[in-house]
């Protein structure tokens, strides 16, 4: 046959190595471009997910706008007797996501850096809607006006913390006298105060038949090392009832924040908001039936608080008559990296986060420590509760804590027989008695993305020197106004960099052109620059909307300014990769409201 002698030729062993050698180094080469774009796609995943997290949260606060606080301001540690106090700080920049300075070896940075540095929300307001019945502790029925904050969970004390100094709840904002305390002491009426901003001290009025509380806020002024400082304070100041005497007005001295009364300069005047505060009482003590003025912590978790059902529908007088009572909560926000969210249990349990790669305890984080939790909630010998995923349902207020995917025991709802995919994001509760439940759940993702809320002060109070300004003030100068320079300092409206970035509203101002010419202007929006001028402050300048204006005329009413309100709200994404910091932000201009 032709052909059947031929020999065929193979490859040998060594040409069968080399390409093995060359195919392995390819596959190799093709392997490694795999874990960038699984990241590169996980984190596009992820942005997403944090662009409707924030637009959601957008709307909701939209939905929500005659609730929204008065502000929401920074903060900072000091460590006046080695323990740590919150303060007020309005020189922190909102730009600046960095660490706060100084802090002592040990602190956790995590309170103190980033978005957490702006989580004190001053004066939400509270819906003081129908009272109805609701599961109190040990699942007895309580009845209240439920509130839920606008934002959770609320920070929870130390053990050496009182939570009055982190959750306050008062009344609306009651009428200034500004008094001589020297010569003066009026028959004033509970909705107003007297104050004497060179003194430091408050006039008030105590009750007959009731103890009464009410929360000071002001700012200070004091020097120290040759520098003029300022300082927010707020306290709390009692009177028990005076029955059988008549309840006289009485003045009181303010700390001052215990500093030394001869570095004390003074009060900045208009800094001062006076509120009669509720009484916080125990979820188990009855309600006063004749005082609205009592609440209850229902769930730091959530947020949600109890007020005395009497508050529906309660009137009090006021100096033009009577008003409907009024409530705003104070809080700080625990930390903007737990994300939170809503769902009502399916039939088939199954629930997908808006966010994968969610931290585990013990995951290693990348300053290579170790994942402890959430840092939420304790158990019943005060010690912490190292949960990784919290799961509240909504309507008894009870919690379940869960680490690692298993359900830890100082949970207080019964075992839902959960799985977790902290990888994937998804979450499966077994136990049928949940189906059509809203639950609430909390839990924390890598890289530490995070979704926080700034905001506008809803007023801003002129003040008389740069030297005396808090979050919500803010100063023009009179010097080069009335010298009649042509600089831009005599054009702008300067603020503290707490400020920078937001949008704010004047309502009527004046200000002259350059063709020497008085122009009078009203609601005019501007928006306060991100970066400080030569004095350290951020500003808004007149001729952003007036190209021809020259300076501010207060020569007209003796203020060139009356009327600066904050109009923005704004939504921030932020997200930490390895070596480097990102942010996104979702703006919002408010309505103009009265």
């Amino acid at each position: 046959m032709v052909g059947m002698g031929r020999r065929q030729k193979g490859a040998s062993l060594v040409e069968v190595l080399v390409v093995i050698g060359i195919l392995a180094i390819a596959i190799l080469a093709f392997i490694r471009l795999y874990p960038s774009g699984f990241l590169a796609l996980k984190r596009s995943g992820q942005s997403d997910a944090a662009t409707r997290y924030a637009q959601q949260e957008l709307e909701r606060l939209k939905a929500r706008a005659d609730s929204l606080p008065r502000a929401i301001v920074p903060v900072r540690y000091d460590f006046p007797s080695g323990e740590p106090v919150l303060r007020v700080d309005p020189t922190i920049d909102p730009n600046d996501l960095g660490v706060q300075p100084n802090l002592p070896d040990g602190f956790p940075s995590l309170y103190a850096s980033g978005v957490n540095r702006f989580r004190r929300i001053v004066g939400e307001r509270v819906s003081l809607g129908l009272p109805g019945p609701l599961l109190g502790s040990r699942n007895q029925l309580t009845e209240g006006i439920a509130y839920t904050t606008l934002f959770a969970p609320i920070a929870q004390p130390p053990a050496n913390r009182l939570l009055d100094e982190y959750l306050s709840l008062t009344g609306a904002p009651m009428r200034r006298l500004i008094l001589d305390s020297d010569f003066q002491r009026p028959n004033i009426r509970l909705f107003e105060y007297g104050i004497d901003y060179e003194a430091g001290r408050v006039l008030l009025r105590p009750l007959r038949n009731e103890p009464v509380e009410y929360q000071v806020e002001y700012t200070v002024v004091y020097q120290t090392d040759g520098r003029i400082e300022t300082q927010v304070v707020t306290e709390v100041i009692q009177f028990l009832p005076t029955n059988p005497n008549p309840p006289e007005p009485q003045w009181r001295d303010l700390r001052l924040a215990g500093l030394p009364r001869e570095s004390v300069l003074g009060i900045v005047p208009y800094s001062d908001v006076v509120a009669r505060r509720f009484v916080r009482l125990d979820l188990n003590a009855p309600w006063s039936p004749v005082n609205p003025y009592q609440y209850k912590v229902l769930n730091l978790l959530t947020g949600t608080i109890l007020i005395n059902p009497l508050a529906s529908g309660y009137y009090e007088r006021y100096w033009r008559g009577t008003r409907p009572l009024e409530a705003y909560v104070s809080y700080y926000v625990h930390d903007w990296t737990i994300m939170r969210e809503e769902f009502t249990v399916p039939s088939s349990g199954r629930i997908r986060l808006a966010f994968s790669d969610l931290k585990q305890f013990g995951d290693l984080l990348d300053d290579q420590t170790q994942y402890e939790g959430l840092g939420l909630g304790v158990d019943v010998n005060n010690e912490p509760v190292r949960a990784d995923l919290i799961i509240v349902d909504m309507l008894t207020g009870r919690v379940a804590y869960f680490q690692q995917g298993r359900q830890l025991p100082q949970s207080s709802l019964p075992d839902l027989g959960a799985r977790i995919d902290y990888i994937a994001g998804t979450l499966e509760i077994g136990n049928s008695q949940m189906q059509g439940r809203k639950i609430r759940v909390f839990y924390k993702v890598h890289e530490n993305w995070a979704i926080s809320v700034q905001k506008a002060a809803s007023r801003y109070y002129l003040a008389q020197t740069p030297a005396g300004m808090s979050y919500d003030s803010c100063w023009y100068d009179l010097g080069a106004v009335f010298d009649r320079e042509l600089t831009e300092s005599a054009r702008r409206l300067y603020f503290t960099r707490s400020e920078a970035g937001k949008t704010i509203l004047l309502r009527e101002y004046w200000y002259v052109d350059a063709d020497g010419n008085t122009q009078r202007g009203t609601n005019g929006v501007f928006r306060i620059s991100e970066w400080p001028d030569a004095t350290g402050l951020v500003y808004i300048d007149l001729n952003e909307v007036h190209p021809n204006a020259a300076r501010w005329a207060p020569e007209i009413t003796g203020q060139a300014v009356r009327g600066v309100q904050g109009l923005s709200v704004k939504v921030r994404v932020t997200h930490e990769p390895p070596g480097r910091r990102t942010r996104i932000d979702f703006d919002r201009v408010l309505p103009v409201r009265d």
